[in-house]
Order: C-alpha cells, then sequence, then structure tokens
C-alpha cells in the first residue's frame, strides 16, 4: 500500500465535513495541472473584473483578515 492509499484511508474515516476540507487544501494545492493556476475558470471570471478596479494597496494585515473572514478556520 503507498503512503497516498494509507493517507486516504485515513480521511476516508473522518466525519464528512472533515473530509471535505482536506479535499478543498488538496485541490488547491494541486492546482489546475492544465492551466497552471490555482483558480477554476469560474473564480478567475469572478476575480477578473476587480483587477484593475483599484490602484490603492492594502496592508497585509487586512488582505488576510479578508481572506479569514471569508473562509474561517476549521
Amino acid at each position: 500500500m503507498t503512503k497516498l492509499d494509507l493517507v486516504l484511508e485515513r480521511i476516508r474515516k473522518l466525519p464528512p465535513e472533515r473530509q471535505e476540507q482536506l479535499a478543498v487544501e488538496i485541490d488547491f494545492l494541486i492546482g489546475d495541472e492544465e492551466t497552471g493556476s490555482l483558480f477554476t475558470a469560474e473564480e478567475w471570471a469572478e476575480i477578473e473584473p476587480t483587477l484593475d478596479e483599484d490602484d490603492e494597496e492594502i496592508p497585509h494585515d487586512q488582505v488576510f483578515a479578508k481572506l479569514r473572514a471569508k473562509f474561517p478556520p476549521p
């Protein structure tokens, strides 16, 4: 049995909501192999219109505060 098989076996024993969280994280780490992007086409469609909206720089802590608000830790 490979290391991946062992990890997947452990994941399958977790509650469904934790399995989903891990699947999202793994999917993010792998990214989109075809385009090299970490975002799906749908996510890019949402992001691209906002790229040129504002030339104002946002401080690092504000960026992460917004991300934590949108994606709270488990």
